[in-house]
């Protein structure tokens, strides 16, 4: 023990009562001075004792000391060369690892994660894979050394979409991890095969894409299935795949167009309301109506486009509005209604354009543009001969080397939105309904009004969680029912601290399969349960991340000791008091 420091823990906050102490110390010190006594040196020394040994019993002094560290733990995947060397530092190392973990010599075994409790405070190094998040909480000394092992080989990163919808093309992204011969991997839905693609023979990571065309919503099982080396291995992932939330949509045009007629085709299969108006002449309008009622609208004021979620309108409609339609849009789009803007040729010179969207444009000599929306061929479209600059409150929805195609602006709590592209139609001619889906689907889903919810649920855990682990739970809620449902066990809420309307709830997973999150408000967040066996590979990636962010990874600079606090025995001020006074009780009697 070296480096000592004295520390106090006193019984109650401040000074005032050692200074009581002191004070009737110095009484006691001139009383036992004035009396004409034997011993009177000793007398006095008795007395210093006696206050000293108060002042201990009261302030509970600890010394502070640095100490060999005591425990490393071992976790899968860990090399015994690591081992040795924290061994051959310190020789007297205790060694535990976890079940998954092979024993290194007489190392003790600890059978769940929830057993490193008991020797959290003493962990100071941890080897191999490392820890889950909620098992790092239970150490909380951000000074633990960690000492990764190897990345198996397997799939160590996976990303599944949060906003899968039918009949819309969805991408699972991932990183396979080669250690030399080639991997074939495929997409299994419950309809079959989907997409495969094969890892060429290497080392190192691998990125792969496999897309998939969803035709039913609900909650499905897919899987992965990696083949190598003759072995197949398949793991069971979640998706859910999500109709799409319907919209009401108006169409303006001063007069019909392959365009708008194709776009309110799209929507209708979709099954949103849509109603078209067309401008025959000064004040005489034709409607079409799908899935809504019949309704005149012979001039827009913000009431009646309240009703609407998205309205769709072409610039040469849009040049001819006159000034109080157009505040009326402006602020029907300020209190949350999208618009999109088709743009044609002679918008560079639209007064009402370049009130909603308020950039410069650059004039191009091109007039069509190349994109890859499905398979590997690009298709050439038709496009507005200019690109917009000096844009910084743009958010570009399709975008390629020649800028953005589409895209809106924030204004108020709605949104203001353009479409460069011209003519998309002849994607359908040509059977290319997936390629017109990819570029018109995004546009009208991030303009279009946003639906308000009361209460929104979030799983901040990442994939997989298995069974018996905590499940981390966010609900944002502006209701006052504040109520959590696990299946059907209630979860208590906990309100965070730095956030108004945010809280926090912990469940435990349960078995295999699926559960489903609720409220009192029909919020619904279904959520998978990995079976325990599964994505090794994954998990293994998965802690190796968690533990870099929680632990010192710098093994060079390891220091083997830690600080430690060591109380002194109140016995020791207990005997120092009784012999004090003993000896001022009985030296009058000598």
């Amino acid at each position: 023990m070296s480096d000592h420091t004295m520390v106090t823990q006193p019984v109650l906050d401040g000074w005032w009562f050692p200074g009581i102490l002191i004070l009737l110390g110095i009484y006691l010190l001139w009383k036992e001075y004035k009396r004409n006594m034997r011993f009177k040196v000793l007398r006095l020394i008795a007395v210093v004792v006696l206050i000293a040994a108060l002042i201990g019993l009261f302030l509970r002094p600890a010394l502070k000391a640095d100490e060999e560290l005591s425990v490393v733990l071992l976790t899968e995947g860990y090399e015994k060369k690591q081992a040795d060397s924290l061994f051959a530092i310190n020789k007297n190392l205790q060694f535990f690892h976890l079940a998954d973990a092979m024993p290194y010599m007489h190392s003790k075994r600890i059978a769940s994660l929830n057993g490193i409790a008991p020797i959290a405070n003493e962990v100071r190094a941890i080897l191999g894979n490392g820890l889950p998040a909620f098992a790092w909480k239970q150490i909380n000394d951000s000074s633990v050394h960690y000492i990764p092992g190897q990345l198996p080989s397997g799939v160590t990163a996976l990303h599944i979409p949060e906003n899968i919808f039918t009949n819309r093309e969805s991408k699972i992204n991932g990183i396979y991890t080669l250690k030399e011969n080639p991997v074939t991997l495929s997409l299994r839905s419950p309809a079959g095969v989907e997409d495969s693609v094969t890892l060429t023979a290497g080392t190192g990571n691998r990125s792969f894409a496999l897309t998939f065309i969803p035709k039913q919503a609900g909650k499905f099982i897919y899987q992965l299935t990696s083949k190598q080396n003759g072995q197949t291995l398949t793991e069971d992932f979640p998706v859910i795949v999500n109709e799409g939330t319907p919209y009401k949509t108006l169409f303006l045009q001063q007069q019909p167009s392959f365009e708008t007629q194709y776009l309110k085709s799209f929507l209708s299969k979709k099954n949103h309301s849509v109603v078209l108006r067309s401008q025959l002449s000064k004040n005489i309008f034709r409607y079409e109506y799908i899935n809504h009622d019949a309704v005149n609208i012979t001039q827009l004021a913000k009431r009646t486009l309240s009703v609407f979620d998205l309205v769709i309108l072409d610039t040469e409609t849009l040049q001819a509005l006159p000034p109080t339609e157009i505040k009326a849009l402006e602020d029907a789009v300020a209190e949350g209604l999208g618009v999109i803007v088709l743009v044609q040729e002679t918008s560079v010179t639209n007064r009402n354009f370049h009130k909603l969207f308020p950039w410069k444009t650059i004039p191009l000599k091109s007039d069509t543009t190349h994109l890859l929306l499905s398979g590997k061929q690009s298709s050439t479209l038709s496009v507005a001969p200019f690109i917009f600059s000096d844009a910084a409150s743009l958010q570009a929805i399709i975008q390629n080397k020649r800028g953005v195609l589409s895209g809106f602006t924030n204004k108020g709590f709605g949104k203001a939105g353009f479409q460069l592209l011209q003519s998309t139609y002849p994607l359908i001619l040509r059977g290319d309904s997936l390629g017109y889906s990819k570029i018109w689907s995004p546009v009208l889903e991030q303009i279009s009004r946003s639906k308000t919810v009361n209460s929104t649920l979030t799983i901040t855990n990442t994939f997989p969680v298995y069974p018996d682990q905590p499940i981390d739970i966010e609900l944002i809620t502006n209701g006052n029912n504040l109520t959590l449902q696990d299946d059907s066990i209630h979860l208590p809420l906990m309100e965070d601290i730095r956030i108004d309307d945010v809280w926090h709830a912990t469940t435990w997973a349960g078995n295999p399969g699926w559960h489903t999150l609720s409220t009192p408000d029909s919020v619904q967040l279904p959520y998978y349960i990995s079976k325990k066996d599964s994505w090794k590979s994954l998990e293994a990636s998965n802690r190796i991340s968690v533990s870099k962010q929680y632990s010192v990874t710098e093994t060079k600079s390891m220091n083997t000791k830690h600080t430690v606090y060591k109380s002194v025995s109140p016995l020791i001020f207990f005997l120092a008091l009784l012999l004090a006074f003993g000896f001022l009780w009985f030296t009058p009697k000598l």
